[in-house]
């Protein structure tokens, strides 16, 4: 399920767009040549769609923006071997697009592509010529001189001299360029954080050479631990990450966290998706408030990422599945179970075994959710547990006296405060109920 406007979002982050457009427009002042600006955010976050949304609302608006906007998506071009390709490719391939012309930014590119083995046949086959119709004969009179000038250079010293000017002629090349039109260039850089090591680090040292000029900005959407373990595998980890970083990183920002509308949203949305299938899946838990609330405050509780709830409702989705005659007939605990052990397989993988192995113990399980879980009534989701089969209980132990023991029942009440669960979870007398959700959850996780 792809969202690529604004309109679509569910988080709310065009008010966000707005003000880091205006951050950066005030940042330039401050900066000499290019601002970069690191959008720091964890895996999963959101940060791939927000830059969707973004460039499409830049788009739209570019008249009065007057913005050039490449969206670049780092670990796609991560096998290059050089990022420098896929920045200038991008680049000219969205000021042709424009229909304007980037021969000189061309011809400087395929200069320094001689000097670097690893971009250079990238360029010269993908850059061979200005035109269709010149392409013969002027691609074979550039290619003999370029051969014929550079085959002059052979110490290492007159090598790095030419590609020292051959990377100056490409950055001025490109300062040119953004002068005549008058125009800003933003780059944003997405999935810098699952590129290799090596390749990531390349990424921001072509950035810092390259593409310091004046009106250009990059945004580098990544997670900056990631970021973080790709320089210490490179250089140590004794490395001083920070100052490394802002030796590259001018400003940092980071993405909002989702609030409870916003997890209201993506919720709702999710359970028409993923439990409906939007009018193609019958569902075997009756989807109505309550169910939509025990969601709703697990993923806040756990303050799960978009992409680890879009995970905990195609687990919901596949395991709940059933045919039209079973629509909704699922006992509530059942129900509610399902739903604690998919959102725990992603967020606590530790307690989502003991739950299915009885290894959770009383105490345990009352800490985790009052004080980790943080959820407002612990007692209930521990009531949920223990009569289902999730919380270890001793021989001479009941339900009851456990109930009494932590003080949710005095000792003169009846079991009725138990009732509720004892018929929630059915006739059906497994002893460990919780085994059997962690066993089809399992089951569906082998089909990956």
């Amino acid at each position: 399920m792809e969202i690529l406007t604004f309109d679509d979002d569910l988080l709310g982050l065009e008010d966000f767009a707005t003000r880091l457009e205006s951050f950066i427009n005030i940042e330039h002042r401050y900066v000499e040549g290019g601002l970069v600006v690191g959008l720091n955010s964890k895996f999963g976050s959101g940060k791939s769609t927000f830059l969707r949304m973004w460039t499409d609302s830049l788009q739209n608006k570019k008249e009065e923006s007057n913005y050039i906007v490449i969206l670049l998506n780092a670990w796609e071009s991560d096998y290059y071997g050089d990022p420098l390709f896929a920045i200038v490719s991008a680049l000219i391939d969205s000021i042709q697009a424009e229909g304007k012309k980037a021969d000189k930014i061309i011809e400087a590119a395929k200069d320094l592509g001689w000097f670097s083995t690893a971009i250079a046949n990238q360029i010269v086959s993908k850059f061979s010529g200005i035109d269709s119709i010149e392409a013969g004969e002027v691609a074979k009179k550039k290619k003999k001189e370029r051969s014929d000038k550079y085959s002059m250079l052979s110490d290492t010293f007159s090598i790095y001299e030419g590609r020292k000017h051959a990377m100056q002629s490409l950055k001025g090349a490109i300062q040119d360029f953004i002068k005549s039109e008058n125009s800003e260039v933003l780059f944003l850089v997405d999935e810098l954080d699952r590129c290799r090591p090596d390749y990531a680090i390349s990424y921001l040292e072509t950035i810092k050479h390259i593409f310091d000029i004046n009106r250009a900005t990059f945004v580098l959407a990544a997670d900056k631990q990631h970021l973080e373990n790709s320089a210490k595998t490179a250089f140590g980890p004794n490395l001083d990450f920070d100052e490394y970083y802002r030796k590259f990183v001018h400003r940092e920002v980071s993405l909002p966290e989702i609030s409870d509308k916003g997890y209201q949203s993506i919720s709702s949305k999710y359970v028409n998706f993923y439990m409906h299938g939007e009018g193609t899946r019958n569902c075997y838990m009756a989807i109505q408030d309550s169910r939509d609330s025990d969601i709703l405050e697990l993923i806040i509780s756990c303050k799960l990422t978009p992409r680890q709830i879009q995970n905990v409702f195609r687990v919901l989705g596949h395991v709940l599945e059933t045919t039209e005659e079973k629509k909704g007939d699922i006992n509530w605990c059942w129900a509610v179970g399902t739903i604690l052990m998919a959102v725990l397989k992603t967020a606590n993988h530790s307690v989502y075994n003991k739950l299915a192995t009885q290894q959770m113990y009383p105490q345990d399980a009352l800490d985790f959710f009052k004080d980790k879980l943080n959820v407002q009534y612990e007692d209930w989701w521990f009531s949920l547990c223990l009569t289902g089969g999730g919380i270890a209980v001793k021989n001479d132990e009941t339900h009851e006296s456990i109930f009494k023991e932590f003080g949710f029942m005095d000792k003169d009440s009846t079991v009725r405060d138990l009732l509720q669960f004892t018929t929630g979870w059915g006739i059906y007398r497994e002893k460990n109920r919780f085994n059997k959700i962690y066993e089809k959850i399992e089951q569906l996780e082998q089909w990956k």
